[in-house]
């Protein structure tokens, strides 16, 4: 039998099974909304591994599975994984949340080709790459950290050598050797630069479309990555710096020239992209980067791309900020800054090392300059408690009052991301009770398990030292209702719009009052009563109704 590809690159979804088996993601379906609960966009990381294939002549592919179930739905992953022949399928298990969804796939793949060789790879497989292929037969390895060098030795030891010799030549993979012992090679030596990397490669996703297209406007985005890397310490960054250190061999980001970033917009302008997000911060190359950046761009013209952001992982001074309003980038430049809590002690011990009047006055120079910029926040850090939250819930109140403020339109966005996973591989991780926090799944079973059941509530990873699991729930959904809010008081939402993000706020609180006694009188049940929950949720009418004729003591 002769195999489509050498390597398949397959990206799952959170959960494969969410049809027969629903989930009520609750509030991290909100902060998604364009990937959706399955998150179907998939680590920018595939791509330059599937170029960096391609142009070594290995016959490879991504498959975006997670698309391909979201968008057909008589899909069945057995059907299109029995038709995919690979010598070797490389799952992606970067972010923690797709812990179910890439188990049950690897699983799949080796009942359907058992001959065929099974790797998972990512964040979340490198810091769990011993408990992966001592705990799941199906697995054949894990390769850990940076994987376009790895996975091409791999595939052509695989043509020279038998499995166990081609696994002990690879670099960066752990195995289990024949006679059951977890071996593991060392680390690859990683690369200083990005410029080697190819990451707007689109001819070798399939699927495609749904993960470029926002379903909002229906123009196409897609991701550019500065470096790979990171210069910060933030506590519950599986990306962090010392997360690159300790796991993936990298003591310094390896950033793209700026050179190579205007070579890949002239490639994203053909292909007919509209929106860019750059991310990373391009600060943390220092100011020649950022001026070569701006000088590279400078008289550029694009047909088809008209917006660009820019995140910051610190405060911006007016100088930088000119900067980038006179580059020409695109039409439009959008920043982003993640200031996390709205107390200083908090944002401090979590690792952002800046001050919450510095937030405003980057807001606030943004806005004279006419630059948009949204401020993201994460719910119960470590160190929090309900006093801080609340200086945050005025924080956000404060910012979101520049929109009604002056004859400009201020263009100033706020939002929180319910954290839920910490992430594995990070700095609380390893070292919980310094930050602030303790960890309710300490292993990779536990993330399994955990993210197995039906209902968000159940996911949350950790514990802080102020606030338990169950209250970190709470305070989400406090947050939720506390921002939609603030929103509709300064005119930022309609009447209308507050009435639906008020009933979906309350349905959400009714339902987790009640999964704990739902799961435990009819375990037989949850999963046609989780059925007829989501349904539930997408009618407002029949969502209030089930507010009404529930207890909601929350």
């Amino acid at each position: 039998m002769t195999n489509d590809y050498d390597v398949v690159l397959i990206h799952p979804p959170s959960f494969h099974d969410f049809r027969r088996k629903p989930v009520i993601p609750g509030p991290v379906d909100r902060t998604v909304p364009i990937y959706t609960f399955l998150f179907i966009m998939f680590p920018i990381g595939m791509m330059s591994i599937a170029s960096f294939l391609d142009n070594r002549g290995v016959k490879v592919k991504i498959f975006n599975l997670a698309e391909k179930i979201l968008t057909e739905k008589s899909f069945k992953c057995e059907d299109i994984l029995r038709k995919l022949k690979s010598k070797i399928y490389a799952i992606g298990l970067h972010w923690s949340v797709h812990t179910n969804g890439a188990v049950e796939i690897a699983k799949m793949c080796k009942m359907l080709h058992p001959d065929s060789i099974v790797i998972l790879g990512g964040l979340t497989a490198t810091c769990f790459a011993e408990e992966l292929v001592g705990n799941l037969p199906f697995v054949d390895g894990v390769i850990r950290g940076e994987a376009e060098l790895p996975l091409y030795t791999l595939s052509r030891n695989l043509e020279k050598y038998d499995k166990t010799h081609a696994f002990k030549k690879t670099p960066s993979l752990t195995f289990r050797t024949p006679e059951g012992e977890i071996f593991s090679t060392n680390m690859c030596d990683v690369t200083n630069t990005l410029d080697e990397l190819d990451f707007t490669r689109f001819d070798l996703v399939e699927p495609l479309e749904r993960t470029i297209t926002s379903p909002v406007t229906g123009a196409k985005l897609w991701n550019i990555p500065f470096c790979r890397g990171c210069l910060l310490n933030c506590a519950t960054c599986g990306g962090s710096r010392y997360s690159y250190r300790k796991l993936l061999n990298r003591e310094y980001p390896a950033f793209r020239s700026p050179r190579r970033i205007f070579e890949d917009f002239i490639t994203l302008d053909e292909l007919g992209i509209k929106s860019i997000f750059l991310f990373q911060d391009p600060r943390m190359a220092g100011e020649k980067y950022v001026d070569e950046l701006v000088k590279t761009f400078r008289g550029a013209k694009w047909t088809n791309i008209k917006n660009v952001g820019i995140e910051l992982f610190w405060p911006a001074s007016k100088t930088y900020l000119e900067k980038l309003r006179s580059s020409d980038l695109a039409e439009n430049i959008g920043l982003s800054i993640s200031p996390e809590s709205g107390n200083d002690n908090v944002r401090i011990a979590h690792g952002r090392h800046y001050f919450t009047e510095d937030v405003i006055k980057t807001v606030d120079n943004c806005i004279d300059f006419g630059i948009p910029i949204g401020v993201f926040f994460m719910i119960a850090l470590g160190h929090e408690n309900y006093q801080t939250l609340s200086e945050m819930w005025t924080l956000w109140e404060k910012l979101l009052s520049r929109n009604t403020r002056g004859l400009r339109p201020a263009r100033v966005s706020v939002d929180f991301g319910p954290m839920i996973l910490l992430d594995p591989g990070s700095p609380a991780f390893f070292n919980a009770e310094k930050y602030g926090y303790r960890l309710v799944f300490k292993n990779f079973l536990d993330y399994y398990r955990g993210l197995n059941s039906p209902h968000w509530k159940y996911w949350i990873s950790y514990e802080t030292m102020s606030i338990d699991r169950v209250s970190i729930g709470k305070a989400i959904l406090d947050s939720w209702e506390t921002l939609s809010t603030i929103k509709w008081k300064l005119g930022l939402l309609t009447e209308r719009e507050y009435e639906l993000e008020s009933i979906r706020v309350l349905f959400e609180k009714t339902v987790y009052n009640k999964i704990d006694k739902i799961i435990l009188e009819k375990p037989e049940e949850v999963d046609e009563i989780c059925k007829e929950l989501v349904e539930i949720s997408k009618d407002p009418l029949l969502s209030w109704n089930y507010v009404l004729t529930n207890d909601m003591e929350i």
